[in-house]
């Protein structure tokens, strides 16, 4: 059988050896966080941010968010119905409800004229994703967070090193969240990162993440309810390999975006999720939509992949639908994308003729 065609996967080099087998002879003792606080300084340097964090996984930095916000029960942020379910459950953490809308067709990003429609007065956020690594609609995202005196937090798990109009995603929110799964991007098998410019929402997110620990009347003495969130240094040793070859990355995959695309472009049947002027995607997942003139179900595409050894993926379910989560709102687009929405095999290891191989399966598959 032809070798596997990963859906995802990591690009290692000498670098990334050089810097864990460095975390593993010299990240303990005295210098047991010196890992973590370079990827930490690597990553606000990058961005343009003031702090960064890193965090056990991406979702636990998403929840350190809501936290540090002081989100509770009764209190809404709206989010896209579009995602990965941690997006949603790190806000239901705190008490607080999602408000789901729908999604911009052209990018699979929250729809902004959404978000003005969902707004009550129990709206304390806005929870974007950056979904697929395509750049969300900032500039009329933060104009209706000014105008409605909203925080905003960035869900950018699988952005990391996209740009909207010169300027990366994830330094525009209050709160900036990147994720190093081993599917992402940049990889640590698991790990996380938040980001803010707030002084003071900082220093929240940094109590929480370390059992809201003080010393202040004794050592190990805690005066929070806080969480065991921090990244172990061995698990930063590889992320910042990884951050600090993240150019390199990303021009990876939008090689593989550009293959995909000069393959499937004049296809009416099949539209390619693409980035919008004044933005630069990561590609982090190429991602298409069957439109509805192609009679084949978008599950039998992926069996029949699955047959040929290619490993894709079938776009998101509406979170709304889940049975821990409550639906508020009809989404159309969302739904249409669950329905005929899928990602495209984009690991680092893949060859042109790899998607050459992908693109002439699939036509022949739907035609």
């Amino acid at each position: 059988m032809r070798k596997k065609i990963s859906f995802a996967g990591p690009s290692i080099t000498q670098k990334e050896i050089d810097y864990v087998i460095d975390g593993a002879k010299n990240g303990f003792y005295e210098t047991f966080d010196q890992h973590v606080i370079k990827l930490e300084k690597t990553v606000a340097g990058y961005l343009g941010r003031k702090h960064a964090l890193a965090t056990h996984t991406g979702t636990l930095a998403l929840h350190l968010s809501n936290t540090s916000l002081g989100l509770k029960k009764g209190d809404e942020v709206i989010c896209t119905d579009f995602s990965w379910v941690a997006t949603a459950y790190s806000i239901l953490y705190t008490g607080a409800q999602p408000v789901f809308v729908d999604i911009d067709p052209d990018t699979w990003c929250i729809d902004p004229a959404k978000i003005r429609k969902a707004i009550t007065p129990r709206t304390k956020a806005i929870m974007l994703v950056h979904s697929f690594g395509i750049p969300a609609d900032m500039d009329e995202i933060m104009e209706i967070a000014r105008e409605f005196k909203l925080k905003v937090i960035e869900d950018a798990c699988p952005a990391l090193g996209a740009e909207y109009k010169g300027k990366k995603v994830g330094s525009f929110g209050d709160f900036g969240c990147f994720s190093f799964h081993g599917g992402k991007i940049a990889v640590s098998g698991e790990g996380g990162m938040l980001t803010t410019d707030d002084d003071d929402l900082y220093e929240k997110a940094k109590l929480y993440s370390s059992m809201g620990r003080t010393d202040s009347k004794a050592v190990f003495w805690s005066d929070y309810v806080g969480y065991q969130y921090t990244m172990a240094n061995l698990t930063a040793s590889l992320a910042l390999a990884q951050v600090e070859r993240i150019e390199e990355l990303v021009a990876i995959k939008r090689q593989i975006f550009k293959w995909y695309e000069e393959r499937l472009k004049g296809i009416d049947s099949i539209k390619l999720i693409t980035e919008k002027t004044g933005t630069k995607a990561n590609y982090c997942y190429p991602s298409i939509l069957l439109e509805n003139q192609v009679k084949t179900n978008r599950d039998d595409v992926l069996k029949y992949f699955k047959s040929e050894n290619i490993h894709a993926r079938p776009a998101f379910p509406r979170m709304s639908l889940f049975p821990t989560l409550k639906h508020r709102y009809s989404n159309p687009v969302a739904e249409k994308v669950e329905k005929r929405g899928m990602s495209l095999p984009s690991a680092a290891n893949i060859s042109e003729d790899d998607v050459d191989f992908v693109c002439n399966k699939l036509i022949e598959f739907i035609k």
